[in-house]
């Protein structure tokens, strides 16, 4: 395929176009080898192998895993082949086959190795010469594996260089994911199921049609055809359970394979309606799972992927001082091979910064320190939460346009964040927990106050008479350590925060800034030693920007990892502290938040006041979000931000929660904005 087409990626795709060709004709035929002796019983005809390959072949994510330059496919197509050779009689080819089809993707050797193994041990004819064949068999296998393994090792370098690529591999692959092995929780299970079951059906109720279908195929089977519903959960379970326990729990193209067996028993379940019912059934799944296909890979397809239209707009905005590429984790690993496709249209850098897991922010950091005064360009994967240890403006967005997010759900490269940060007005070390992630790392580190002083930067021309916030909570149950905040030996401010949240928001005094002094003063913070208080709200800004804290009444940061969307949850009244210095600006709160319907029976009032006045009163009905004009604050000021609904999930929920937290509505995004 790569001496026809024009580039690797679109190499990949045809072969996978090939591959979902072959394995719907694969798929026709295994069926009939599993079910075939239901045949004289039920009418069997040769309708119902080509119904259950209808219902699999129109799955959104077999049509479009199909069109992608990827390996599922050509695996998937080789693994149903060599299952069809084993329950054909050909034990010996299928042996060399399993072995050799293994090496297109490794996933291949829990679809034929066990079914092959159980084949072997089951089959009565051997008994005569049983151990003959097993070596013979195991002699195929690995004939077949040395195939492509031998060549694979010569071109990686040698044995050496392959096992480092190999352990590399492994490890980039089990970076930061989500596994039901690494995470036994029950709502990662719940997570797994959900990928492996629904997802490749796009939407709920495709899936439940053919869920339903396939549980009454189930117990058809198991009364009926026993030795073919055996056949299948050898042939398939071993996958399933390699699936759920260790492979990302997210990545929806991991459930191709499970795509066969639910359309097998989905077929067997609708087989026991009548004719003309069960035709009408099978055509019009087909029919709506198609065009949900369809439209995927016409979409897919309308425009190029995530990653090149970031390098085509990095492109563009390169200018004549090289930016330093500064990626997150995974961007790192998922860069490389776009970088080396697009090099033509791709932008110079003057370097790209390594990316320790979790601590990528640490290197920027290092180069500011450093005098580094090239833009830093970061690539964050949008589910992470590190680009609040820095302030940055707003990112520019790359996503996948495609009508049914789900069937994308784990690709690589998947969508971007690229933040352009040239001079930011502060930066943290570590230790600092403004977000949940920061947070969980300071304390796996063993960094923080509670274990020593904590290190921020602030940019020289945001010093002066700047505006600041500074907030925290206090985990000591009936202590009160001093927290203090110094500003390079110039300003000092000492706490005695109360058990609880804490937050403190004033103007810097007016410093003499020297234009040779150093760029970034520093900040540090100290307590007691040991004390459990953790930094969660920290901003300096010059006039020109606002700050806000949140006060009394708002509850601690909160993240979803699997979506990276944070939020805080609003009491029935919360306070918010803003300075936004500039008179002859016109300011504005933005507030974002969930609908209320999901927690109430009737919409909710919201109120935003400033002292008495009412600045905005608004209901609410559904996922909302609103701006209100606020005054100009020089001094710090007050907006209390109210609603009239609230609720203890412990007193409220069905299930089992010890949250006692009094809930109103949970808010998405609340920030200051200038115009």
């Amino acid at each position: 395929m790569n001496a026809v087409a024009p580039n690797e990626a679109a190499a990949l795709a045809m072969l996978s176009i090939v591959a979902g060709s072959l394995a719907a004709i694969a798929i026709v035929a295994l069926y009939g080898l599993i079910f075939g002796n239901s045949k004289e019983r039920e009418g069997f005809s040769r309708a119902w192998p080509l119904a259950s390959a209808a219902v699999a072949v129109t799955s959104p994510l077999y049509w479009l895993t199909a069109s992608r330059p990827l390996s599922d496919m050509t695996g998937l197509a080789a693994a149903i082949g060599v299952q069809v050779a084993i329950l054909g009689g050909a034990r010996v080819a299928a042996s060399f086959f399993a072995g050799l089809a293994t090496g297109i993707r490794s996933q291949v050797f829990w679809l034929t190795a066990p079914l092959l193994v159980w084949t072997l041990a089951r089959d009565r004819a051997l008994v005569a010469d049983r151990r003959r064949t097993w070596v013979t068999a195991a002699s195929a296998y690995v004939a077949g594996t040395l195939l492509w393994l031998v060549p694979l090792i010569w071109i990686s370098g040698g044995p050496g260089a392959y096992w480092r690529a190999l352990s590399s591999q492994g490890s980039e692959d089990l970076s930061g994911i989500r596994m039901l092995w690494t995470a036994p929780t029950v709502r990662e299970f719940v997570d797994a199921l959900y990928f492996a079951f629904v997802a490749p059906w796009a939407v709920w109720p495709a899936a439940l049609v053919v869920l339903v279908a396939a549980t009454a195929g189930l117990f058809v089977s198991w009364r009926e055809e026993r030795r073919g519903l055996g056949v299948l959960a050898v042939a398939f379970v071993p996958y399933l359970l390699f699936d759920i326990l260790f492979q990302e729990t997210f990545t929806s193209r991991y459930a191709l394979p499970l795509v066969v067996p639910v359309a097998f028993l989905a077929a067997r379940g609708l087989q026991k309606l009548p004719a003309q019912v069960a035709i009408a059934a099978v055509g019009v799944l087909a029919m709506w799972n198609a065009h949900v296909g369809g439209r995927s890979v016409a979409a897919l397809a309308s425009e190029p992927a995530p990653a090149f239209r970031l390098l085509a707009g990095m492109k563009a905005a390169s200018t004549g001082n090289a930016p330093v590429l500064a990626p997150d984790r995974r961007q790192s690993f998922d860069l490389r091979r776009p970088l080396v496709w697009a090099s033509e249209q791709a932008p110079a850098f003057d370097r790209q910064l390594p990316a320790p897991p979790q601590h990528e922010w640490l290197e920027a950091v290092k180069y500011w320190n450093d005098g580094g005064h090239a833009p830093v360009w970061f690539i964050v994967d949008p589910r992470r939460a590190s680009m609040a240890l820095v302030q940055h403006g707003p990112p520019a967005r790359f996503e996948w346009s495609v009508p049914y997010p789900i069937l994308m759900s784990g690709t690589r490269p998947g969508d971007a964040d690229w933040y352009t940060v040239a001079r930011p007005d502060w930066y943290v070390g570590e230790g600092w927990a403004l977000t949940p992630e920061s947070a969980g790392v300071a304390e796996r580190d063993r960094k923080g106050l509670p274990y020593g002083a904590i290190e921020a930067w602030v940019h020289r021309s945001a010093v002066s008479g700047a505006g600041m916030v500074f907030g925290g909570r206090n985990f000591e149950p009936s202590e009160q350590p001093p927290v203090t905040i110094a500003l390079d030996r110039a300003w000092s401010k000492t706490l005695v925060p109360q058990t609880g949240p804490f937050l403190y928001v004033a103007t810097l005094p007016s410093f003499d800034v020297q234009a040779s002094g150093p760029e970034y003063a520093k900040v540090v913070v100290s307590s007691r030693p040991g004390a459990r208080v953790a930094i969660e709200q920290f901003d300096v800004a010059p006039l020109d920007r606002a700050v806000l804290g949140f006060g009394t009444g708002w509850h601690e940061q909160e993240l979803d990892p699997a979506s990276g969307r944070r939020w805080r949850w609003l009491s029935e009244r919360g306070e918010l502290s803003y300075l936004a210095g500039e008179p002859e600006r016109r300011w504005m709160l933005h507030v974002e938040g969930e609908s209320p319907l999901r927690y109430y029976s009737r919409p909710s009032r919201v109120l935003v006041r400033s002292g008495e006045r009412i600045l905005r009163d608004i209901t609410v009905d559904g996922d909302f979000s609103f701006d209100v004009d606020v005054p100009p604050a020089i001094a710090p000021s007050t907006l209390v931000v109210e609603t009239d609904q609230t609720h203890v999930p412990a007193e409220s929920s069905w299930r089992r929660n010890q949250d006692r937290r009094r809930l109103g509505l949970r808010i998405f995004r609340c920030e200051m904005r200038g115009q």
